[in-house]
């Protein structure tokens, strides 16, 4: 199977991506009647879960835009360079958010729950990482973007 061009997988996953998007924008939105629905409310919690979706979807949207330039077989531009290191720069902000959210879990909520506890660390720790790939991968990209420019210039 292809990876780039208008039937390759680039276009299967952008696809995959802004059903994704649009469902993640459809539930922040009923988020609240559901757990109405079910007797639950969302006071401070309100706090740490919609800005942690709200820059989820930032990262789906910024992928969507990655593999729309995979669809017009096009990978490696300027354009990705600034889309990975945007993406890496939202990552370090989720990264930023989980942590913030484990505080106010140990700290003004008094849980200690070592399940939440861990879960909020591996959480905090996993964008950590994905934004340090996501900058590494984007310098690649700018490093094979100037091969690719100096290559056509050769020929």
């Amino acid at each position: 199977m292809q990876i780039t061009g208008k039937k390759g997988m680039g276009d299967i996953l952008k696809t995959l991506l802004q059903i994704a998007f649009y469902g993640g924008i459809i539930f922040l939105a009923i988020l609240p009647f559901i757990l109405q629905a079910f007797g639950t409310q969302l006071n401070a919690s309100m706090f740490i879960i919609y800005p942690n979706g709200i820059v989820l979807l930032i990262i789906v949207k910024q992928f969507i835009k990655l593999f729309d330039s995979l669809k017009n077989n096009q990978p490696f531009s300027k354009d990705n360079v600034i889309i990975l290191k945007n993406t890496a720069k939202v990552a370090l902000i989720e990264s930023i958010l989980w942590l913030l959210d484990l505080l106010y879990e140990m700290i003004l909520a008094k849980s200690y729950d070592i399940l939440v506890i861990l879960v909020l660390s591996f959480l905090s720790i996993l964008f950590l990482g994905v934004s340090i790939a996501l900058y590494v991968l984007a310098e690649l990209f700018k490093e094979a973007t100037q091969y690719k420019q100096e290559n056509e210039l050769t020929i």
